[in-house]
């Protein structure tokens, strides 16, 4: 299980250049009111049916509140063969 922390101000040169994918896994109402430009919402709480779905041959970029549910979720997804990258400070990080 190996997956690497990124500083908010990376994730738009990781979205241009390694096409990365970039993932909210707050709550709906979270994301709604406020969430990376592009990013696309999968709720932490419901990543048994979401986690086999994405591509393994795109780096994922995810984020949450403040960085530990991202966290939970990326140790997941290491483990399952994705390349994945947690952005430090989560959106609060991203808002800085």
């Amino acid at each position: 299980m190996k997956f690497y922390m990124l500083h908010p101000k990376r994730i738009d040169e990781m979205v241009k250049k390694e096409h990365a994918i970039v993932i909210d896994v707050r709550e709906r109402a979270s994301y709604q009111n406020f969430h990376y430009p592009g990013a696309y919402n999968y709720p932490y709480e419901e990543i048994d049916r979401w986690a086999g779905r994405l591509p393994k041959n795109r780096k994922l970029i995810l984020y949450c509140e403040y960085g530990s549910t991202s966290l939970l979720a990326a140790r997941r997804l290491s483990g399952e063969g994705y390349t994945v990258y947690t952005v430090n400070g989560g959106i609060q990080g991203i808002r800085s």
